[in-house]
């Protein structure tokens, strides 16, 4: 850390360090900041964390605390190209695939927060990766970070949250809907169900392997992946795509976030029944600048939408005496991807935050 981010830093909020940073996010990664592909192309380093199961680790750096990259759901540890070289340069980092996902083993269970948690502390513990450690979560693995702290609370140092969700997300989002779209984005998670079992069901046919059919193409293209995906990785995650663990793997996570009629979702379910809280640790929430559109929402609604989204970020952010909740202008739903520099900014004031405790 430079002698200025060490001074804004201690006579800062964490809020108002990242409104002066804003002006240095809206340059993209350089190509000098970018793992190389072939590390994300390949499995790294293979971890047995139950029996002979294994997730795929890859870490680089050194230092303490050491800083934990966790994917959203059904995303493999590729979407952290972008800021994992960066972060090294402070601490050491790693990165890692979830059961399935990847080049992890399948999963031998569902893949909710619970199941989700407890694979990541058997990793953590034979990995081995010391602990307090900081934790970053795009998306579904906010989520798997709140449960994480009530489970673990001694194992976390500090946390960045990249556009998390939230329990009673869905139900949020539908809130300010009118009566007769109240299900839609609901339906747009059973729709996303329904496309995963028939993709499913073509793998373990396998007609994934060299699909004849417009259903069986479908399940392999990855024309719309985020951009962190260069050809040799998009050749990768076609391949991905033909194997039966892996939509296995993004089903039960799609599954678990999913409500049904009337009932919360299985993850909001296990994260109701604990109280997450980070004290005083610092922790920093992200959340993207850019308005995006939800299946089914009527455009009039669509700023309802956001407010309820960040309106649970702040929630979030609140559960720190020292959380801030930061709106990164030009950024979607991947700000690791459109704005890196932020991601990589956030890491690194909370994980000197951590050293100062």
């Amino acid at each position: 850390m430079s002698a200025r981010d060490a001074w804004l830093a201690s006579n800062l909020t964490l809020g108002a360090l990242f409104a002066a940073q804003a002006l240095v996010w809206a340059s993209p990664a350089s190509a000098d900041s970018l793992v190389a592909s072939d590390v994300y192309a390949a499995p790294q380093r293979l971890v047995a964390v139950d029996g002979a199961r294994r997730l795929n680790l890859y870490c680089v750096g050194s230092g303490s605390p050491t800083v934990i990259l966790d994917a959203g759901s059904g995303n493999s540890m590729a979407t952290w190209r972008h800021v994992q070289a960066e972060i090294a340069q402070t601490t050491r980092v790693c990165a890692y695939d979830r059961a399935g996902l990847g080049f992890s083993d399948a999963a031998e269970r569902p893949s909710d927060l619970r199941n989700i948690v407890d694979d990541l502390h058997r990793l953590v513990k034979a990995a081995p990766i010391a602990a307090p450690f900081v934790y970053v979560g795009h998306s579904l693995a906010g989520a798997i970070g709140l449960l994480y702290v009530a489970t673990y609370p001694e194992d976390i140092a500090g946390a960045v949250m990249v556009e998390p969700a939230f329990a009673g997300e869905v139900e949020a989002l539908q809130a300010p809907l009118p009566p007769e779209k109240r299900d839609a984005i609901a339906d747009a998670f059973r729709l996303s169900l329904a496309f995963d079992d028939a993709c499913l069901a073509l793998a373990r046919q396998g007609a994934l392997a060299s699909p004849a059919t417009v259903e069986a193409r479908a399940c392999v293209d990855v024309s719309g992946n985020p951009d962190v995906l260069d050809d040799v990785l998009r050749q990768i995650d076609a391949h991905l795509r033909t194997l039966p663990r892996v939509w296995e793997a993004q089903r039960s996570e799609l599954a678990s976030f999913t409500p049904e009629r009337n009932e919360p979702d299985v993850d909001s379910r296990e994260l109701d029944e604990v109280h997450p809280s980070f004290g005083d640790k610092p922790l920093i929430v992200l959340s993207r600048g850019v308005e995006e559109g939800a299946p089914g929402v009527p455009p009039a609604y669509l700023a309802k939408v956001e407010a309820a989204w960040r309106a649970g970020h702040d929630r979030i952010a609140a559960l720190s005496s020292r959380g801030a909740n930061t709106i990164v202008p030009g950024a979607r739903h991947y700000v690791q991807i459109d704005r890196p520099q932020a991601v990589v900014d956030a890491v690194r004031l909370v994980v000197e935050a951590a050293r100062s405790r």
